[in-house]
């Protein structure tokens, strides 16, 4: 194992730290991966006992005569060749998952990279530097401060009283919030990442249960993140870069022509305040892309409950069907109180045309019979009419008088 460079103070402090933070990187993430993955070392124990779980497991199904269907065989054969890929093969996960997150997201950056923007690749690091040791002299020379066109030596940090910010407190805090900015910004990428690969062989193991599925979840999107990240802020230094390269080449000219200067302390905090903010925000940005959850879609499971709740009577095969499939879908509110407001207004109709028929009873048979002449089934015309007259003790004596 080869010894990272030291750090040493001076004007390649820049390109000397985020050296060392590469090589550690690399350094951590191999290292460790080939320390976790050496036979007899504990996490080869438990992922050996992990597969000789998942394997036992599966027989046991097969023996108790639990239905595997083909999908479910291609599934476990799948998942052990995922797991030995990733977890007893350093050749194949070098390939797959080293390279991919700590070397493919510069070589992506310099192959995006416009015209506009400074090349990514090979010398891009010194560049930075260039950046850090242009503060450093305009700290020492300070913005100066001039009457009419030409300009004099500064007169102390109050000179100018239209700049908010004295030139010392102002270059010292942009020079620290550069170097931090910068620094910081790769050292939690390339640390995490590295730590993250070292713990392949322990996080390949449970992607072989269900329980333990989303911690290889989290350790996938943990390793998206930092890919991403890297791409990420590679190309916001890229634009870090052409702003301020620039920039400070002009101020510096300016002051060796003895001419003043009084904004650039300002502004130059401005912009390394501006980036600094800008690489925070990138890194939600990215946290919320990588660590996305996506809604569980379960269609036919969904349209199976709205089936039932609209059409009560359906066949209950198609019911039981559709509901034994591991499909379904979160249905909106809206159409739950719609679906629920319909079953409830169709159980009211057969409710009260229910009580309806019980109030309107027909009469026995032998009493419509009777009434009807011998016909139970007269019940229009005439013959439910009254035949006899109606007769009263007044209306006899009435009709006898003389």
């Amino acid at each position: 194992m080869i010894a990272c460079p030291s750090v040493i103070t001076g004007e390649q402090v820049l390109v000397e730290t985020l050296g060392h933070l590469d090589c550690q990187a690399e350094t951590l993430g191999s290292f460790g991966f080939q320390s976790l993955a050496a036979p007899g070392s504990p996490a080869s124990l438990a992922l050996t006992g992990l597969l000789t779980l998942f394997i036992a497991l599966f027989a046991i199904r097969m023996l108790l005569g639990d239905r595997v269907e083909g999908r479910d065989a291609v599934n476990a054969v799948l998942k052990l060749g995922i797991v030995l890929t990733l977890a007893a093969s350093w050749p194949a996960f070098r390939i797959l998952a080293y390279d991919t997150v700590l070397l493919a997201p510069a070589e992506v950056a310099s192959s995006i990279t416009p015209s506009t923007l400074p090349d990514t690749g090979a010398g891009f690091t010194e560049r930075l530097q260039n950046i850090d040791t242009g503060i450093a002299t305009l700290t020492l020379t300070g913005g100066g401060w001039q009457t009419g066109s030409l300009a004099l030596e500064q007169r102390g940090d109050d000179a100018f009283r239209t700049v908010a910010i004295a030139d010392s407190t102002a270059l010292g805090w942009a020079r620290a919030i550069y170097l931090s900015s910068v620094i910081g910004s790769l050292a939690i990428l390339r640390i995490a990442g590295g730590l993250l690969l070292a713990l392949t062989p322990l996080m390949a193991g449970l992607l072989l249960f269900d329980f333990s599925r989303g911690l290889f979840a989290g350790w996938v999107r943990g390793l998206v993140l930092v890919a991403l990240g890297s791409l990420g802020i590679t190309l916001l230094l890229a634009v870090e870069v052409a702003v301020v390269e620039p920039w400070l080449a002009d101020v510096l000219q300016r002051r060796a022509f003895g001419y003043a200067a009084p904004s650039a302390p300002t502004e130059l905090l401005a912009f390394t305040l501006a980036f600094a903010a800008a690489s925070v925000g990138l890194f939600v940005l990215l946290g919320k892309v990588a660590f996305h959850n996506a809604w569980a879609v379960k269609v036919e499971r969904g349209v199976g409950q709205i089936r039932e709740r609209l059409l009560p009577a359906a066949a209950p095969a198609a019911a039981a069907g559709a509901a034994a499939r591991p499909i379904e879908i979160r249905a909106h509110a809206r159409a739950l109180t719609v679906s629920e407001g319909v079953t409830n207004l169709i159980r009211h109709e057969e409710a009260r045309r229910g009580a309806g028929q019980a109030a309107l009873a027909l009469p026995p048979p032998e009493i419509v019979a009777r009434a009807s002449g011998g016909d139970a089934h007269a019940r229009i015309g005439s013959s439910w009419r009254r035949t006899a007259g109606r007769t009263t003790a007044a209306q006899a004596q009435r009709d006898n008088r003389p």
